[in-house]
């Protein structure tokens, strides 16, 4: 009967260490399943942002390369405007003339 006696203490002490095996296997599982969900949501969570990041940045590249075309036109018709040929152009354009100069202009039949 004592031989019976310490197998069951045995038994009953592996029962319990394994089920305090399991209870710290079952804890340790849901730990890293909450830190992998948890990294799944922050890996979609920064795709996204990065998305909408990305669309505002080639956005902002649009609008900056009109605005250098702009830019560009506007300093060509500053370089033209310095010309005293362009200015004359524009003006007989608009019917100005220079003093002491005549207009003559062709009648249409």
């Amino acid at each position: 009967m004592a031989v019976s006696r310490h197998s069951s203490k045995r038994s009953a002490n592996d029962n319990t260490q394994m089920n305090v095996t399991k209870r710290r296997l079952r804890i340790w599982l849901m730990f890293m399943t909450l830190f992998l969900c948890w990294g799944v949501y922050t890996f979609f969570s920064q795709m996204f942002q990065m998305q909408d990041l990305e669309k505002e940045s080639a956005d902002r590249q649009a609008i900056k390369t009109q605005a250098e075309k702009a830019r560009n036109e506007l300093k060509q018709e500053v370089d033209r405007l310095n010309t005293t040929e362009y200015i004359l152009q524009l003006a007989r354009s608009r019917g100005w003339v220079l003093p002491n100069e005549v207009i003559i202009r062709k009648q249409d039949e």
